[in-house]
């Protein structure tokens, strides 16, 4: 790509660049591998502000594979399905040997062996992340699963925090009995607090909408804090942020009316989490999931509208040059949308040198054959299920489109994840409905991350390219009309 395509300034990045410039390494071997015999790649999931987490893949050579990426501090990875936590720190060396026969049986060796073998330890052991919250599901006096929604808030909250306290106790349990290095203490600490809040902010949202009291005394930004700093980056972290983030615009002080309300929004709502924080750290994290959010929506022209801000406020490089890369690749499938939708719709397919055939996704089957049922037509397709809030307050928007549209090459598509009636006034206006087996729900989720929330929504053109696809591509947003309308004149 043209170099003109890379307008951050790294300059500014802050820290010592020797640090940041020390990768991690690690390699991987993998026994009795006929078991699994169709399994080519190994992924690594680094986590980031989006639904997919930034991912490595690896293909198996000779039942081997290997990775080398920049941690920038010790923090959390995964390797799924196999490892769920997995920790690294610069300069570390790992080797991990899988076996397929067993896939509960990890074995660790080299510089980061000893942090691992404990991490793991450590969360099978004493740390189980098992939360109350403000609705939950819970064993009745029958021992079957019962749906409970606490009273009050202080009940909930009270739980919450026994919880934490008892999960801090045994943390010091741990430590005596493991003794596990300086770094990964500061990490079990961070696992542990990171979540507690999270489930705290999380609760108290959703007691709120259901409820209605002000339950903002209960939780304040300066309390979380402490938890950012360089010294070490836990996967929740991101995840925390992001409720700080949805906190602060529910629960803030008056000039939260300014932020969402003022001729330029964006600009507003950036400045309003500039000012939410003193800790350093956490404000680059709020301002880094902000400019996220844009590129997850495909938004590069604002995004790029306010490339000068996020330059000049980011400089940490974990948040910094990820999400450069993230703009790069946004960028680039904006501009040509049909090698992304080719890897798409084809990911069930062998690629070129591949001498074991992937096994057929129903998932994609079913998609490939709705949008090749009808050239020359754009497609709309909706996936949600009948018990979802969110999908049945779309469904009036999505009609009216559908009315607004009728006779225009445009088709409209459900993807339903359940069973229910389909409504008699949808099939009146040609809104078409698929009710996904297992086979094709299962095959559709890792591709389009369904389990991450629905409503989900897929834009294709006439010519069969997949163009936009999103939570954010709701019918109820003027935009997505707009954007619908574009492909229709194509």
């Amino acid at each position: 790509m043209d170099e003109s395509a890379f307008v951050f300034e790294t300059a500014n990045i802050k820290g010592n660049e020797a640090d940041y410039s020390r990768p991690a390494v690690i390699t991987g071997h993998i026994s009795h591998r006929e078991v699994y015999p169709q399994t080519t790649e190994i992924s690594i999931a680094i986590p980031f502000y989006d639904r997919v987490s930034e991912k490595q893949t690896s293909a198996i050579f000779e039942d081997t594979f290997g990775f080398s990426f920049m941690p920038y501090a010790p923090r959390t990875i995964s390797m799924p399905p196999y490892i769920d936590h997995l920790v690294v720190c610069p300069g570390d060396s790992i080797h991990v040997e899988l076996d397929f026969s067993d896939l509960g049986k990890v074995q660790y060796s080299g510089k980061g062996a000893e942090n691992n073998e404990k991490f793991n330890d450590f969360l099978v052991r004493y740390y189980l992340r098992v939360w109350p919250g403000f609705s939950t599901w819970e064993l009745d006096s029958k021992g079957e699963p019962a749906f409970r929604k606490y009273e009050h808030a202080d009940v909930f909250v009270t739980a919450i925090r026994q919880t934490r306290e008892s999960y801090l106790a045994r943390l010091d349990e741990f430590i005596r009995e493991a003794r596990p290095s300086t770094e990964l203490i500061e990490i079990c600490r961070k696992e542990i607090e990171a979540d507690y809040y999270s489930q705290l902010i999380q609760s108290l949202l959703q007691y709120k909408s259901d409820q209605g009291e002000d339950v903002s005394d209960y939780f304040q930004v300066k309390d979380a804090e402490p938890l950012f700093s360089e010294d070490c980056i836990n996967s929740n972290l991101f995840t925390l942020s992001s409720n700080i983030a949805t906190w602060i615009f529910v629960f803030s002080s008056p000039d939260r009316e300014e932020a969402l309300h003022p001729s330029d929004v964006y600009a507003a709502q950036i400045d309003f989490l500039k000012r939410a924080t003193e800790n350093d750290m956490l404000r680059q994290m709020l301002i880094t999931h902000f400019y996220n959010q844009l590129l997850e929506a495909n938004r590069v022209d604002r995004f790029e509208e306010y490339f000068a801000d996020f330059n000049d406020n980011v400089t940490y490089p974990l948040l910094k040059l990820s999400t450069r890369d993230k703009y790069a690749f946004k960028k680039a499938w904006r501009e040509n949308p049909r090698a992304l939708s080719n890897a798409i719709l084809h990911a069930d397919k062998p690629r070129d040198g591949q001498t074991i055939v992937p096994k057929e996704n129903e998932g994609l089957k079913l998609l490939r054959s709705v949008i090749a049922r009808e050239e020359q037509k754009v497609v709309y397709i909706s996936i949600g299920a009948n018990w979802c809030p969110g999908s049945q307050q779309e469904q009036p928007f999505q009609k009216r489109l559908a009315a607004d549209e009728k006779g225009k090459p445009l088709r409209m598509v459900n993807f339903w994840l359940d069973n229910g009636a389909d409504d008699p006034e949808s099939v009146a206006l040609g809104i078409e409905n698929y009710h996904l087996t297992d086979a094709q729900r299962t095959g559709l989720d890792p591709i389009l991350h369904l389990g991450r929330g629905i409503p989900f929504y897929i834009l294709i053109d006439k010519e069969g390219v997949i163009v936009d696809f999103g939570e954010y591509l709701r019918p109820s947003i003027p935009e997505t009309r707009t954007k619908i309308e574009a492909y229709l004149e194509q």
